[in-house]
């Protein structure tokens, strides 16, 4: 794909786990040499949509935290991903979900953890954007600070509202 593809550096393919293998998909990442990829790209007689890879935030899979490896954990004591708590593993857990982060009710591996949403949009503004992953969380700081200063009192309490679980009745 590189030699026939212009502007393609590099490619791989993605691959799924599935129980204890591993499993090719169809779906391709490309890294292209310009800051911007192109919007489409012609692969033989096909025409291609490119979109930005938005991988999912690193969880070392031993301490359940995110942004770090093996190599550098500093808990090397392995904890459960359901129950936060060490010396067992998931299969054989049947304790209700506690987050080793927030002490919340829910697995530290959960989709609506709030570390994993907020791991997950600085991952998409750096896949959209470029920069390191350093750059894209100042950059989204910089981006909800000027949304806070320049919203109005009526939209900050609609927004509030609308957190806390909707709009109140007219009664």
């Amino acid at each position: 794909m590189v030699e026939e593809l212009s502007g393609v550096t590099h490619a791989r393919r993605i691959k799924v786990r599935r129980r204890d293998d591993k499993i090719q998909t169809d779906t391709v990442v490309l890294t292209f040499d310009s800051q911007k990829p192109p919007s489409k790209i012609r692969a033989g007689y096909l025409t291609l949509d490119v979109r930005p890879y938005v991988s999912l935030p690193m969880r070392f899979y031993e301490c359940q935290r995110y942004g770090h490896g093996k190599d550098r954990c500093k808990k090397p004591a392995a904890v459960c991903v359901r129950c936060g708590k060490g010396g067992h593993v998931e299969p054989d857990c049947s304790a209700d979900p506690h987050c080793v982060h927030y002490r919340g009710d829910h697995a530290a591996s959960s989709k609506s953890f709030p570390m994993f949403l907020e791991k997950q949009v600085i991952l998409r503004y750096k896949a959209e954007n470029g920069g390191t992953i350093q750059q894209a969380r100042k950059a989204l700081i910089v981006e909800i600070h000027i949304t806070i200063s320049t919203r109005t009192n009526a939209s900050a309490v609609k927004t509030q509202l609308l957190t806390k679980g909707g709009l109140p009745s007219n009664k």
